[in-house]
């Protein structure tokens, strides 16, 4: 028997989807099958003889998985194996297996035919066997009468369930393809919440810059949209840099506040700074040069500074000054770096340079130096020193000899 001859590279897939262990079916390895199948003739051919071979399986439940796993390829597999179901073969086998197979299973492969026939079957000429046997076995004397009114409701119900099995089966696949998302969902059940709170509007106190990528940027005295304030030390917003987390304790709810006075204000901790800042003169003074000396008064203030002790008013005041003044030379502070940023661009550059150069010097002064030859390419003759006068007169004598 053709289909039944020998083994084939898809029986451990089928064996696994048509398993007798499964309580459900295995739609993602189905639709995997499938796949497989439809990519050649050869491979439908394999496929559709697992198939089969799991047919005639004595065990009712591995017949059911394998019905399904059949109307799943020829739903999926394309006409690779649709002609390989339309073949004689196919057709004595199913034979067989209507005749053999238990009354449940074999009014599931009777419902399968009769939806095979009316549906994918139909209309193609090269197809027409599997009408003709559906035909047929109607033709039979033990095949029921089929009922009219029931017919329509039936078909309708099949298809449905074929669809919605073809849903879970196209749902399966994706989520197994795109597994970062699921696990996501899983690590973070709380990110679908029903309704979000709108965001709140808070006020930057000083100037923070981001050092990571998920963090937000923002000067003194902007607005910034707050989206997430569960942690009391970081929080999450946007403004029109971008979206991060920020300090919590570099902004404050109070938007009235100009930008100046929130600018020079104390950490949120105490209120004493923004006080002091209003009420000093000094600090509506642009300065014009970098005080290092009142820099280096604040912060030894505060590093001495203790919260818990009361009645250091005038501690606090004159904190609070220097802190005004320090603030006040910030665009100074910014100038002065940016021209040490240049310097060190340049002298970074002079630095590259140099090191070219000496590298370039070493490898010539390793190099050998090479002869210089004539430019037709021949050494040049040797160079001896001329013979002495007697030598030379006793060569000349000689040859007069000769020529006489």
């Amino acid at each position: 028997m053709g289909i039944f001859g020998n083994s084939s590279p898809f029986d451990q897939d089928v064996e696994r989807a048509t398993s007798e262990n499964n309580t459900s079916e295995e739609w993602g390895l189905i639709m995997e099958i499938c796949d497989r199948a439809g990519a050649s003739t050869q491979s439908a051919k394999e496929c559709l003889r697992a198939v089969m071979r799991r047919l005639a399986h004595p065990d009712p439940h591995v017949q059911v998985h394998a019905a399904t796993l059949l109307d799943a390829c020829v739903a999926n597999c394309g006409r690779a194996f649709h002609l390989e179901v339309a073949s004689r073969d196919f057709e004595t086998e199913y034979r067989r297996l209507l005749s053999r197979a238990q009354p449940a299973v074999a009014g599931r492969l009777r419902a399968l035919l009769r939806k095979w026939a009316e549906g994918e079957f139909r209309d193609d000429p090269q197809l027409d066997l599997i009408p003709s046997l559906h035909a047929k076995l109607r033709a039979e004397p033990g095949e029921p009468a089929p009922r009219a009114a029931a017919e329509p409701a039936a078909a309708a119900a099949a298809a449905q369930r074929e669809q919605d099995e073809l849903a879970r089966a196209i749902a399966l696949s994706l989520r197994e393809a795109a597994p970062a998302p699921a696990a996501a969902a899983a690590l973070y059940p709380r990110v679908d919440a029903p309704a979000a709170a709108p965001a709140r509007k808070v006020r930057a106190l000083y100037d923070f810059e981001a050092a990571e990528d998920n963090e937000l940027t923002f000067l003194a005295g902007e607005i910034v949209h707050v989206t997430d304030s569960s942690d009391p030390n970081w929080w999450k917003g946007y403004n029109e840099r971008g979206e991060g987390l920020f300090p919590a304790n570099f902004v404050t709810g109070e938007l009235g506040s100009t930008p100046a006075t929130v600018a020079t204000g104390a950490p949120p901790a105490g209120e004493a700074g923004a006080d002091a800042a209003a009420a000093g003169p000094a600090a509506d003074e642009p300065p014009s040069s970098i005080d290092e000396a009142a820099m280096d008064a604040a912060l030894a203030l505060l590093h001495e500074a203790d919260p818990r002790e009361a009645g250091a008013g005038a501690a606090e005041a004159a904190l609070a000054r220097l802190e005004a003044r320090a603030l006040a030379m910030g665009a100074l502070v910014d100038a002065a770096l940016e021209r040490a940023d240049r310097r060190h661009a340049r002298l970074t550059q002079l630095s590259a340079e140099l090191v070219d150069a000496l590298n370039l010097y070493h490898s010539l002064m390793r190099d050998p130096l090479k002869p210089l030859y004539p430019p037709h390419g021949f050494p040049p003759p040797a160079l001896h020193p001329p013979p002495p006068r007697s030598a030379a007169r006793d060569l000349t004598l000689s040859d007069r000899g000769a020529n006489m």
